[in-house]
C-alpha cells in the first residue's frame, strides 16, 4: 500500500513540475532576443571602450617637474630635458593620437645619471619587466615618447629603456616600438 502511495506522490510531483516548465515556456516571451549585427558590433564598441578606459587608467601622469615645460615644437639639445618635455606633452595627449617624434639621437649624456633625477624629472615609467632583477638596485624602465594605438600592439613610435645598477643609469636604448 506505501508503495503505490509513494508511486503516486512521485508521479503527481513530476506531473506538476512538467505542468510548470511548460507553463513557463509556452505562455512567457523569450528573455533574451537574438542579437543581430548591429547588436553585436554595439555590444563589441562597447567592450573595447572599457579596455580603452581602463588603459587610459593605467597610463602614467605627466611629471610635476619644474625641470622642464612640455613640448612647445622645438627640441632641446639635453636629452634629460628633452625626453622629460615630450613626456609632459605626449602623456597630456589623448590616447592613440599621432605623435611625429624620434629617439634621441645622442643619450650617452644620460649615462650616470641617477635614477631619482630620472624619475623626478619623467614621472613613472611606462612599462617595467615583469621579472625580478638579478640583484637588489637594478631596474630597466621604458619610457613611450609616443602615444600606443588603443587595441594595437606596437605603433612606431620611440620607446627609450634605461638599464639601472645601484640607482645609477647604466645603458640606455632606444627603439621604435613594435
Amino acid at each position: 500500500m506505501f508503495r503505490s502511495l509513494y508511486g503516486l506522490v512521485g508521479f503527481g510531483i513530476l506531473f506538476l513540475h512538467a505542468a510548470v516548465v511548460f507553463g513557463q515556456t509556452s505562455s512567457s516571451p523569450p528573455a533574451t532576443q537574438p542579437c543581430d549585427k548591429i547588436c553585436r558590433q554595439a555590444q563589441l564598441d562597447a567592450l573595447f571602450k572599457a579596455m580603452d578606459d581602463a588603459e587610459v587608467s593605467q597610463r602614467p601622469r605627466p611629471s610635476d617637474s619644474t625641470e622642464c615645460i612640455a613640448y612647445d615644437g622645438h627640441g632641446n639639445p639635453n636629452v634629460l630635458l628633452d625626453v622629460c618635455a615630450k613626456l609632459k606633452y605626449v602623456r597630456s595627449l589623448p590616447v592613440g593620437t599621432d605623435t611625429e617624434f624620434s629617439c634621441p639621437t645622442d643619450t650617452a649624456s644620460l649615462i650616470g645619471v641617477a635614477s631619482s633625477r630620472i624619475s623626478s624629472a619623467w614621472g613613472k615609467p611606462d612599462s617595467t619587466p615583469d621579472k625580478q632583477p638579478r640583484r637588489q638596485g637594478d631596474a630597466q624602465w621604458t619610457y613611450f615618447i609616443g602615444n600606443p594605438k588603443p587595441g594595437v600592439r606596437g605603433g612606431g613610435f620611440p620607446e627609450l629603456s634605461i638599464y639601472i645598477a645601484n640607482g645609477i643609469v647604466t645603458d640606455v636604448k632606444c627603439d621604435l616600438s613594435q
